[in-house]
């Protein structure tokens, strides 16, 4: 579609970009652009206190200086970001594409500037920007939020002969109707169609653009999630005003003309149930949740990292920030939770908190309400009961201003965990999902008697006392966090086995700088490393994409089985590669270490660095106090041989072979990482899921595999694999988001081998 500039778009291009760091600027009304420092800058205005990013950066969506604006009420910030969430998806806007994004006015209030934070500008072209505009709409908050985690396509408007596909976003040159492409009818018209009012052309869902036509912006790299690029809606001499509970969209336009080119990215998340919307201009043109094909509108299940400077000027419900989040805990105690309420009035009436109570749920049964006081200022606190192990408590504020407005705060949930087993599993770091996706593949040849997992965070010393066996495995990303002090007293104890694995754990402390270790520190006393080379792999951009030689070390504890069946293959090494297990968004940041030589530790494995020096990345030793160690500053899981073999998976590995030299009986899967005898395909896992799963299936020589997906009708409903595959162990995700909850069934069809098993899609 010819998507037409400003008629003052010349005259404003000098002031249109809004940088970043020392030259950050806002676009006054005139058109000047305003360098910000300090407390003037609307990013650093934010006062940090209650709203977290995927750093852990903290802010809460308040103003604290108002040096360009005259407020009439409360100034304010609405942003998702407060929703919690990690904020650190990088998503593709490409040329001619639009990103939408819906607000809910708390109180009435006026506009006085949007926002969006840009996470990568690599594929823009020169002289490329966006626009920037609002709409109204005509659905409710809990219409929008009805789409939550679901990916599908909405629709368009048929534009005949516009030179970009026949079809239009906001019908503004629509030649035809809206046209519904959901499976069921779901959005007949948009959230913004009864506002068209084709007969006269005029469309009174627009809220603040020139004409139809948005704010030219050329976008600049964000630092980070919460630090956006603002546009003042004065700049076109208005600023618009919205009715409490009435929902707005801020909506950026790609104004590139090269439909699979000039590529943004976009901070988003997909956890805080905000689902935004983009158009295809030129349909979806790589794999993915949405099938390729037709331009239009989809539904995502991604919140895009927007924001918008209001002035609040009626009456709101109380503002809950700072409650304390419990994480899961031994603990069966009473526990406290505290909250920050305010109640402010910019209308002019009576302010002020009549109630605060905490609202508790146990095991997934009704919410109780308990009585919180204030403890002084606008902070209240209440207390949960003590609960038995195994309880699952759901909690959250809820509050009643004296004009009887009220507001209820985020969910939050913990449980008391309880040990059941002698060895525990701790994934630090891991996304919930990613956790127990690995834990898919590393039960394969694990303890026989089983194990508990903890992926709560923090790992309390309480809790390790009742193990005599711990297994760390850090997120590829590297650990979330600091449980070394934990460690050293539990493992001061004696007679502990202790299994550490994954890259970044030598660096992510140290800003990821080498570093020479001694008494005292846990990587000393524990880990039993002196020296640490971090992200060895790394010489220049892009290496972090490579994988990195590693070779196993006949005749020793951990690393001969893998040394003796790679001998038989005629090679020594093997290729570290996380991105070839886990995926495009995975990175090699491998580090080597010197060993202590005072402890009689045993190398099991050395890595090439990018200058080809072979140098320790896994050892083994036992302490003088009886406790057996053995650390791997890698991750056996993305452990790859030739002719596309996955090591990871096998029983051979270091990993599986630290836990029988600690005594555990492992359970073999007759695994061991070469070519199958026979085909085979695994149950899906995780079983039930939502909305991914992954299959494993054993090809014995190479062959053409079909893995196809039905529902309960006998219908396909997925193609998974459909090519000639080499003999060994391969993996294939499934994501079901475009599928309704149910059970389906999946066949492995090759060299005529059939085999179908049953899953369970739970959304």
């Amino acid at each position: 579609m010819f998507r037409k500039l400003f008629t003052i778009s010349i005259i404003l291009a000098l002031f249109a970009s809004l940088t970043i760091a020392q030259n950050r600027a806002i676009i006054r009304s005139t058109g000047e652009q305003i360098n910000l420092k300090s407390d003037v800058d609307l990013k650093e205005a934010i006062h940090i206190s209650g709203m977290k990013n995927f750093a852990g950066q903290t802010a809460v969506p308040r103003f604290l200086g108002q040096k360009h604006f005259t407020a009439a009420g409360t100034l304010d910030t609405l942003t998702h970001v407060k929703l919690g969430g990690t904020w650190n998806t990088n998503f593709g806007f490409f040329g001619q594409d639009v990103f939408l994004q819906f607000f809910e006015a708390p109180a009435d209030l006026i506009i006085k500037a949007a926002g969006f934070a840009v996470t990568d500008v690599t594929g823009v072209a020169a002289g490329s920007n966006v626009s920037v505009r609002l709409i109204r709409t005509n659905w409710s908050l809990d219409q929008f939020k009805a789409f939550a985690g679901k990916n599908f396509w909405a629709g368009y408007y048929e534009a005949a002969g516009d030179g970009f596909n026949g079809v239009d976003f906001f019908g503004e040159e629509a030649t035809g109707p809206w046209v519904d492409k959901t499976a069921n009818g779901d959005i007949p018209l948009p959230p913004w169609a009864d506002n068209v009012d084709p007969a006269s052309n005029t469309f009174d869902y627009d809220l603040w653009s020139d004409g139809g036509f948005g704010w030219p912006v050329t976008p600049e790299l964000s630092d980070d999630a919460l630090d956006y690029q603002w546009v003042e809606m004065s700049s076109l001499g208005f600023e618009p005003e919205v009715s409490e509970g009435e929902v707005f969209c801020v909506v950026i336009i790609h104004n590139g003309v090269n439909l699979d080119a000039d590529r943004l990215g976009f901070f988003a998340d997909q956890t805080v149930g905000m689902p935004g919307w983009k158009y295809y201009e030129n349909g979806r043109t790589s794999p993915g949740p949405l099938p390729t094909g037709d331009p239009g509108w989809a539904v995502r299940a991604y919140t895009w990292d927007f924001a918008v400077a209001v002035d609040l000027v009626g009456d709101r419900a109380p503002v809950i920030s700072d409650v304390t989040s419990l994480g899961t805990t031994i603990d069966q105690g009473p526990r406290v939770v505290e909250a920050t309420i305010t109640d402010d009035n910019p209308g002019g009436g009576p302010a002020g908190v009549a109630t605060a109570e905490l609202l508790v749920a146990i095991d997934g049964g009704e919410y109780s309400a308990i009585a919180m006081s204030n403890v002084g200022g606008d902070v209240f606190s209440g207390t949960i009961p003590g609960q038995s192990p195994g309880t699952v408590v759901d909690y959250k504020v809820h509050a009643v201003d004296v004009g009887g407005k009220e507001s209820t705060s985020g969910d939050f949930q913990y449980q008391i965990f309880e040990p059941t087993k002698p060895t525990l599993v701790i994934y630090n770091g891991s996304p919930l999902s990613r956790a127990f996706q690995l834990d898919g593949y590393y039960q394969q040849g694990l303890i026989a008697a089983g194990y508990d997992v903890w992926v709560y965070g923090d790992v309390e010393a309480s809790l390790l006392d009742a193990y005599s066996s711990v297994i760390e495995i850090s997120y590829e990303g590297g650990p979330g966090d600091d449980n070394r002090e934990a460690f050293q007293t539990w493992f001061a104890g004696g007679n502990k086995n202790f299994l550490v694995m994954g890259q970044e754990i030598l660096g992510y402390l140290y800003g990821y700088a080498n570093k020479t270790f001694v008494a005292g520190d846990y990587e000393y006393d524990v880990l039993g490393v002196l020296n640490s080379y971090n992200d060895v792999n790394y010489g220049a951009s892009g290496d972090e994409a490579l994988g990195s030689i590693v070779k196993p070390i006949g005749g020793t504890a951990l690393g001969d089985s893998l040394a003796a069946a790679l001998d038989a293959f005629g090679t020594d090494t093997l290729l570290f590669d996380p991105r070839a297990i886990l995926g495009a968004t995975a990175a090699n940041w491998m580090d080597q270490f010197d060993p202590r030589t005072d402890i009689g530790s045993e190398v099991f494995m050395h890595g090439f660095d990018v200058g080809g020096a072979e140098i320790p990345i896994g050892h083994n030793y036992t302490h003088s106090n009886g406790s057996k160690v053995a650390f791997m500053s890698y991750d056996d899981l993305n452990l790859l041989g030739t002719d596309d073999l996955w090591y990871g998976n096998s029983t051979l590995t270091p990993y599986r072979q630290a836990l029988l030299w600690f005594g555990l009986n492992v359970v073999s899967v007759g695994n061991e990482g070469f070519a199958p005898n026979t085909f085979a395909i695994s149950q899906n896992y995780p079983n039930p899921f939502n909305p991914t799963t992954k299959i494993t299936y054993n090809v014995p020589s190479k062959s053409n595999v079909s893995i196809k997906v039905y529902n309960t009708l006998g219908q396909e409903v997925a193609t998974l694999v459909n090519t000639v595959k080499n003999a060994g162990t391969h993996e294939v995700s499934f994501n079901a988001s475009n599928l309704s909850s149910g059970v389906y069934f999946y066949t492995l069809t090759a060299g005529g081998f059939t085999s179908t098993k049953k899953m369970m899609l739970i959304k």
